[in-house]
Order: structure tokens, then C-alpha cells, then sequence
């Protein structure tokens, strides 16, 4: 009984304040350590000592939570000697030391994640705070969470076990739906610290919700292709990623600053790893919005044995340098992106950002301009905007002066026209200084050595044979006749 409903009729309540049971069940423990790697503890907050003593033996004047049990009750200084340290510690430090390859990971609910990897040492627990934030859209509450850890000590946050359903909850796709928000949190999910979890049936759509005694699902439900594949296209490839998200050492929340102040419904990370950055951005909200990313929020760095709070910079995060531009990829769209390193250091990034939409900005590379800046050329042609292919894009920009004036030699039109006219000739003297034009761009892109009008005589000798070629043949089949 967790005090919350009605009595589990499947689990014994084992009384934890006598050495043996507790004795017993670690053995117990270490006896499934040796057959399996890792181990999940259900519900493991009833047994921290104080759930363990408000349900089952309450201080006289609380009542406790179970009613029948409050006739059991004792002082906290009785229960303490009965229980002198928290049987996880014990659990955990029995683990370590007789077999420490096993991954533990506890569930804990009631707001005691961070106590279970803070002060009981366990590997790993569940961050039911992820899922029910972000569905609830508890924005506000759900950053103070992200802050006030990192605040505390960021490592914290590699020992997260975040998820979007299990089988106690509602399933993924009832809570979050099937389409922007369900995949704004699920690359949440698989781009942040921690260790990312799916729950049975979550990728494919399933909606019915099946306990752990379940031999078989009941519903006969159909696989949703759509949601499998825009998983395929969205999620898997961040996944295979997990090395560049799942550490914390370079890890960093920024603030969106929407005007003067923070918008907490978006959430904003960037991580480093071997040179390699990404940047995630997803708006967990029914609105739009536009803003900033100019600076992280506090984290905790060790200065010898004390601490301190720093903030970054983006571009800091990101460790860009101050001059040249960064080139990145927007994973969702394939689009690729140029920004000024500078004003990624000085002012931010502006982001504009629609209802539930989401960023995952990869393959960071950063460029320097050369001696015909193309890259300033660049940047100013897109003005924030995406493209498909920015190296073909910046190829345009490059040979954008040889491409205008071939464009005014050789279209349509001038085809059409060359091709009706009766005197060809006289047209084609008339692109006689377009194609002088064109020419001196080609020399000054080659650096070639011919003269311009040596090699214009050749060409436009040959065109007008080209284009008189009919009047030749009849002239050469009349001097047969």
C-alpha cells in the first residue's frame, strides 16, 4: 500500500525495520545481480524512511496516510534506531562493492529524483517530471527543475531515466498526441542528459494501455506507418547521436528572451563533444514566438572544494570563434543555415518559432571568408534564411557574375530569336558587347592570358556559320545541280 489508493493484492508488505528482512531482501538483490545487468526497483520511494515510517508506523498526531496503521505509529528517534540508515544506501553500498557491473534503477515519484542520485547513491531513476511537465505544458516548473539541478550539480542529469510513458501512465500517444508536440518532447527525449526510455508500443502508435502482468495486448491496433516513419526521418537520427547528448560536461540550458524577459515555454540546449555541437530548440506551446538565445543559466563549477555559479554566452557554449561565420543543420527541415560568430557571441540567435515547432541544429563548421568576401555575399543573399545546399547556394553567390551576363547571352528568347530571324547576322552583332561582357568575367575568373577579342571573333565567326548552315547546304546542292 503506497497510501495513494487501494491495497496492491499482488506485492507483501515486508516489515523493513527488522535487520533480517532488510538482510534478506539485499541478498535477494545480489542473487538477481548475478543473473541480470541491470535492475529496476518498482515504486523504490515507499521504502526511503520517510515514506516508510508515514505509511506504515506515522508519529503519534499525523494519522499517517494508511488509517488502520496509526495505532502502530512511534517518534521519528524510535523509528531511527529501528532503521539507522536508508536501506537504499545500504542496497547501493552492498552492490558497489560485491558486484558492481549492475545497473540499478529506482522509480521514484513524489518529487525525490534528485535524493535517490544525490544522497542514495542509485545509478539511475526515473524523471517522471519530464513526462508529466511536458504533457501538462508546466513549462515554468519543469525549467526550475532543469535550474535548480544544474545549479546543485549537473551530473545529476546523466542519471535521469526520462520517458513519455510506462506502464503506470496513460501511453505516449494519448498524453502527447501524434503530431508537433509529441515530437517536439520525444527529441527532447533522446537530445538531453540521462538515459532516454520508450515505452512498449510508444513508436508505433499503440494506444492501449497494458499493465506488466499482461500476457498479450488485448486490442488488435494497426501499426501507424506515418508516425513509425516520421520517426525514422526525426528522432532515429538524433539517436544515433547519443554520443554528443547524453554527457553533461559541456552541457548548457539557455534563457529565450522574448523582449525583456524569459520565455519559459521554450526550451533551449546546446552539448559539445570532440569538436562536434548541437543546438536544440523546441517551443512547448499552442502559440508563437520570437526572441533570443543569448545566454545560458547558471550551472555549478567545482573551484577546488568550493563552488560557483557561472553562466555562457552562445556562443561560448557553442565555442565558436569570434571571427568568420558558423554553417549549420537544421535536422528536422535538411535545411542548412549561416550565422556571424560574432553576432552568435554579442547578440544571440533569433529564432522565430511557431506552435509546438522544434530546431535540432547539427553539423556545426565554421568558415572564413576569403579576399572576395562570398561569404559575407552569403550570408547578406539569405538574410536568416535556409537552404537546401548551402555550397551550391555559395556557388551561386561565387559565379554570380559570370551567371548574369551568360544569362543575357544564352536563354530562351535569344534561341527563339536567332532561330526566326531571317538575317541571323545582324542579331548576332548585336550581342556583340554582352558577349565582350561575358568574356571579360571568364577572363578575370581564370586568369586567363587570350585576348578577348581574338577569341570573340572566333566564337561569333562560328555562330553565324552555325546559324547560315542551311543556306550553305542549298548554295553547295544548286553548284552540283
Amino acid at each position: 500500500n503506497d497510501g495513494t489508493s487501494y491495497p496492491w493484492n499482488d506485492t507483501a508488505q515486508l516489515n523493513y525495520l527488522l535487520p533480517q528482512v532488510r538482510e534478506a531482501v539485499i541478498q535477494t538483490v545480489l542473487h538477481v545481480s548475478r543473473l541480470f545487468p541491470i535492475i529496476r526497483f518498482d515504486a523504490a520511494m515507499t521504502l526511503t524512511r520517510k515514506h516508510f515510517q508515514r505509511l506504515w508506523f506515522p508519529q503519534p498526531g499525523t494519522g499517517g496516510a494508511i488509517p488502520s496503521r496509526a495505532e502502530q505509529g512511534m517518534t521519528k528517534e524510535e523509528f531511527y534506531e529501528k532503521m539507522p540508515k536508508e536501506f537504499w544506501r545500504e542496497v547501493v553500498d552492498r552492490i558497489n562493492t560485491e558486484n558492481p557491473d549492475t545497473l540499478l534503477i529506482a522509480e521514484a515519484f513524489w518529487l525525490l529524483e534528485g535524493f535517490f542520485v544525490r544522497t542514495l547513491g542509485m545509478h539511475r531513476v526515473y524523471n517522471s517530471a519530464f513526462m508529466n511537465m511536458l504533457s501538462d505544458e508546466d513549462n515554468a516548473k519543469f525549467r526550475a527543475v532543469l535550474k535548480n539541478t544544474l545549479e546543485f550539480d549537473p551530473k545529476i542529469l546523466k542519471r535521469f531515466v526520462n520517458f513519455m510513458n510506462n506502464p503506470d501512465e496513460e501511453t505516449a500517444i494519448k498524453q502527447f498526441g501524434g503530431g508537433d508536440k509529441y515530437f517536439g518532447a520525444c527529441t527532447l527525449l533522446v537530445t538531453m542528459p540521462g538515459l532516454p526510455m520508450f515505452g512498449h508500443g510508444q513508436i508505433q502508435g499503440f494506444e492501449e494501455k497494458y499493465g506488466m502482468e499482461f500476457k498479450r495486448s488485448y486490442w488488435n491496433e494497426p501499426i501507424n506507418w506515418d508516425l513509425v516513419h516520421r520517426h525514422e526521418n526525426q528522432i532515429f537520427p538524433l539517436m544515433k547521436k547519443r554520443y554528443l547528448f547524453a554527457d553533461v560536461q559541456n552541457f548548457l540550458l539557455y534563457d529565450f528572451f522574448t523582449g525583456n524577459y524569459v520565455n519559459e515555454d521554450v526550451y533551449v540546449f546546446s552539448n559539445r563533444v570532440d569538436g562536434e555541437r548541437g543546438l536544440i530548440i523546441y517551443h512547448n506551446k499552442y502559440a508563437e514566438t520570437k526572441g533570443y538565445i543569448r545566454q545560458s543559466v547558471g550551472f555549478a563549477v567545482k573551484d577546488g572544494n568550493d563552488k560557483k555559479i557561472i553562466q555562457k554566452t552562445l556562443g561560448e557554449g557553442l565555442n565558436l570563434p569570434e571571427e568568420g561565420y558558423c554553417i549549420f543543420k537544421d535536422y528536422n527541415s535538411r535545411l542548412e543555415y549561416i550565422r556571424k560568430n560574432k553576432e552568435l557571441h554579442e547578440k544571440g540567435l533569433y529564432v522565430e518559432l511557431k506552435a509546438y515547432e522544434t530546431y535540432s541544429f547539427l553539423d556545426f563548421r565554421v568558415v572564413r571568408d576569403d579576399e572576395y568576401f562570398h561569404y559575407a555575399q552569403l550570408h547578406d543573399l539569405l538574410n536568416g534564411r535556409g537552404v537546401q545546399n548551402i555550397n551550391q547556394t555559395l556557388t551561386q553567390v561565387i559565379y554570380q557574375p559570370l551567371h548574369s551576363p551568360f544569362e543575357k547571352l544564352v536563354n530562351v528568347r535569344k534561341f527563339e530569336e536567332l532561330i526566326d530571324s531571317k538575317n541571323p547576322d545582324k542579331i548576332v552583332d548585336r550581342l556583340s558587347s554582352k558577349f565582350s561582357d561575358f568574356l571579360s568575367e571568364v577572363k578575370k575568373y581564370s586568369s586567363g592570358e587570350n585576348e578577348i577579342a581574338i577569341v570573340k571573333e572566333k566564337v561569333l565567326k562560328k555562330l553565324k556559320l552555325a546559324l547560315n548552315i542551311d543556306s550553305e547546304i542549298k548554295k553547295i546542292n544548286l553548284d552540283k545541280e
